[in-house]
């Protein structure tokens, strides 16, 4: 029986953009230690009949109408994080966003890559305890896949 090739949480990463041009730089706010990455897909079901016996129960038909990708994290509330997350929250504008598998193109590694809404910030803090943070991130269009090198 072979062994499933797993990834560790340090190859998965949620990098952000920090806007600039030509070069602009990516890097992965400390504190999260859960990510999470959802492609959701939106369908309409049709439902078809049996023009041969239309007393039989007809089949339902699903058509894709629509994808869409989201990035999710929480952990502990980073005082540098902190400040890139809010300001990121109060602008109400897009940032490039990466998604990353953090290993060899033999391994299938790479990134997907989109513009991108900060669409949830939640910060929460329990006495005797660190605060903790969690975020939602909604790309904005189809992402890029770029495989690594």
């Amino acid at each position: 029986m072979a062994q499933a090739k797993t990834f560790r949480f340090s190859d998965v990463m949620i990098l952000l953009g920090d806007g600039a041009t030509p070069t602009e730089v990516f890097a992965a706010p400390c504190g999260l230690t859960e990510l999470g990455m959802t492609i959701a897909t939106d369908t309409n079901e049709t439902v078809i009949p049996d023009c041969d016996n239309p007393d039989d129960p007809a089949w339902k038909i699903t058509d894709i109408t629509a994808l869409q990708m989201t990035l999710s994290g929480q952990g502990v509330l980073d005082r540098v994080a902190r400040k890139a997350w809010e300001d990121w929250a109060f602008s109400g504008s897009e940032k490039t966003v990466r998604w990353v598998y953090d290993v060899t193109a033999a391994d299938f590694g790479g990134y997907y890559q989109a513009p991108a809404i900060l669409t949830s910030y939640q910060v929460t803090a329990q006495r005797g305890q660190r605060a903790t943070v969690q975020i939602a991130i909604t790309l904005n269009g189809k992402p890029a896949w770029t495989a690594a090198v």
